[in-house]
């Protein structure tokens, strides 16, 4: 399932549009559209993030089409950790520290 057939999901579970997500998640509403007119190739990380934390739903959840599960995972040499075992704020700073790690040692 790609990117925006998620966020129909998701605003479907909720009752929301693409204004009232946009009002809610604090992601300009021309940023939402533009991922459903551009696709989402280019989404930044910092605005797949956001509505990561809104939906509360991994950021490997919609930024990967082949995953279904809203649950994130990490994968590490040693196998997986499931970040589903953590609370609601270790969650959060789970996902802060890959945006680091990625902004760090990105190329």
């Amino acid at each position: 399932m790609i990117l925006t057939e998620k966020l129909d999901l998701l605003m479907n579970e909720r009752g929301l549009n693409k204004s009232q997500l946009a009002a809610q998640s604090g992601v300009p509403y021309t940023t939402i559209v533009s991922l459903y007119e551009k696709g989402a190739e280019n989404a930044k990380r910092s605005t797949l993030l956001s509505l990561a934390r809104f939906f509360n739903v991994s950021l490997d959840y919609l930024a990967d089409d082949r995953v279904e599960d809203r649950t994130s995972r990490i994968v590490a040499s040693a196998g997986h950790f499931d970040v589903s075992r953590l609370t609601p704020e270790g969650r959060e700073r789970y996902e802060e520290y890959i945006e680091f790690l990625a902004d760090k040692f990105s190329k």
